[in-house]
């Protein structure tokens, strides 16, 4: 059983105690989660914003919406691995050509050690994110995310359970291995978006953010990402805050920072984390690394800035970002004497607090998890977690599943999804992608000016965040089928779609 363990949380205090449920036949004990039998009755209670009751304390926090503790591999599995899948939605992107070679948003393999006797050297998806034993520098089970794709790779995990921050500063507490070596390698991310749409990513310009990622850019969100090095003012080893972001209508507008705060990271160790956010302001704070895992030495204020967030509610996402490990260890670059084929990093204790927002429920579709066996830099087989879209005038490459769906009681119902178009040819413009649910009639979905204009601005690569509306009428109990074309289209490198989640609102 987990210790309790206690943290100062912006001058409160809170403690996370040990998970409740029966340990398996490993010892391990399964995170419970609440089904709708044990929930309050949420047709008495109105849709407004800021109703909903509030969690119970947990992860630091004197009232927890969300807490997780990475204590048990869950028995819910899909595209988050050994995390519980109806808590967490899990999102794989590298948007550089990645429907070239005959891959179709594809990971390589990556390299795992330190984590549990059973789990093997080099792990692919849906087996990169792994629940890992207690281990000298982390004592306490957590999470290890292994991300594998390059050029440039995220593995992004949202919580399902919105976090809601109207008229108030909601707080979001995690600890993290977010050291930080060289910008070409890897780095932590949080987001926070409006939308439940996967892997966010940003879309800027200026000294050591020209293009430097690339991917999926969210609607409306506040995004923060720990990289900078602290250059010149600190000893190796040290990093802060190298991005805030707030997204609006997909443009972005960062935030001056003060970098002369710097913290200690260490391979293998956790910082701890806090944000305070509302609409008008924000605040992150850190520690240093931690020997243990369970004791913190003091919070550093890294950031304090003013906003304009367009949203009050919405999503909160932790990201790994692998820019390009292979590309630039190939040759022995930063002190490896090996090429380094993932960045590797470890979570724990992550939530945040308020309400405990109901009037949801949301289904995936798996990954497709097709093995290549197309050249990965220095490796041969990848693994495919995306679907290609036929051009209409062809049959669909792909009929996909989502399983065990319950439409009963949803007023509005729909498709979160990344996806990749090749942006040479038609311009996007001229775009359509088709969908249908169930066999039903084609819909079609063009680009609106905001994401033409986030897609042609060369930051993206052509990865795209979606938002489809699905006709709740169309839906049925259990397995429910998605087909997907496109018109005007360029099929050179075939457009694709990956991390799709059914998003229901209910009463």
């Amino acid at each position: 059983m987990r210790p309790a363990i206690c943290i100062a949380l912006l001058g409160t205090w809170g403690c996370t105690g040990a998970l409740s449920g029966a340990p398996d036949a490993a010892g391990r004990r399964d995170a419970t989660v609440d089904d709708a039998s044990s929930r309050p009755d949420r047709a008495s209670i109105p849709e407004d914003v800021g109703v909903w009751p509030p969690g119970a304390p947990g992860c630091g926090l004197d009232s927890a919406a969300f807490c997780e503790t990475f204590d048990a591999i869950s028995r819910h599995r899909g595209r988050a691995g050994d995390l519980d899948n109806r808590r967490w939605s899990c999102a794989r992107n590298n948007p550089q050509l990645p429907t070239g070679n005959g891959a179709t948003i594809a990971a390589g393999p990556a390299t795992v050690t330190g984590c549990r006797a059973d789990v093997p050297t080099r792990v692919f998806p849906d087996s990169d994110a792994l629940i890992c034993d207690a281990n000298d520098a982390i004592q306490s089970s957590h999470l290890l995310v292994a991300v594998g794709a390059q050029n440039y790779g995220q593995n992004s995990y949202r919580i399902r359970q919105p976090f809601d921050f109207h008229g108030r500063t909601g707080r979001i507490a995690f600890d993290a291995d977010a050291h930080f070596e060289n910008l070409v390698l890897g780095w932590v991310s949080i987001a926070i978006t409006e939308d439940p749409t996967p892997a966010p990513s940003y879309s800027i310009g200026g000294p050591n953010t020209d293009n430097d990622e690339g991917g999926a850019i969210p609607r409306n969100a506040l995004e923060i990402h720990f990289r900078d090095n602290c250059a010149g003012r600190a000893e190796p080893g040290h990093f802060t805050v190298a991005l805030v972001d707030v997204l609006h209508d997909f443009v972005d507008t960062t935030l001056p920072l003060d970098t002369t705060t710097c913290i200690v990271g260490q391979a293998g160790h956790l910082n701890h984390f806090e944000i305070a956010v509302s609409r008008s302001h924000v605040e992150i704070y850190g520690t240093d690394a931690s020997a243990d895992g369970v004791h913190f030495g003091p919070l550093q204020l890294l950031f304090a800035g003013d906003v304009d967030l367009p949203f009050e509610r919405g999503y909160v996402h932790l990201t790994t970002h692998n820019h390009a490990t292979l590309k630039y260890t190939e040759h022995g670059e930063f002190g490896y004497t090996t090429p380094l084929d993932a960045w590797t990093t470890r979570w724990d204790n992550v939530g945040f607090d308020g309400p405990v927002v109901g009037g949801w429920r949301e289904y995936e579709a798996p990954d497709s998890l097709v093995m290549g066996t197309q050249a990965w830099n220095l490796h041969n087989g990848v693994v495919n977690v995306g679907y290609r879209v036929a051009d209409e005038a062809g049959s669909p490459n792909d009929v996909i599943h989502i399983p065990d769906v319950d439409p009963s009681t949803a007023t509005r119902a729909s498709l979160a999804l990344t996806g990749w178009y090749n942006l040479f040819g038609s311009p996007p413009g001229n775009w359509v992608l088709r969908y249908r649910v169930n066999g039903h009639d084609w819909i079609e979905y063009r680009l609106d000016a905001d994401e033409i204009a986030v897609l042609t601005n060369t930051h993206s690569h052509g990865s795209t965040s979606q938002l489809l509306d699905v006709p709740v009428a169309q839906l049925v109990t259990g397995d429910n089928t998605i087909e997907l074309t496109s018109r005007n289209v360029d099929q050179g490198y075939p457009p694709a779609v990956a991390n799709i989640d059914l998003i229901l609102e209910t009463p």
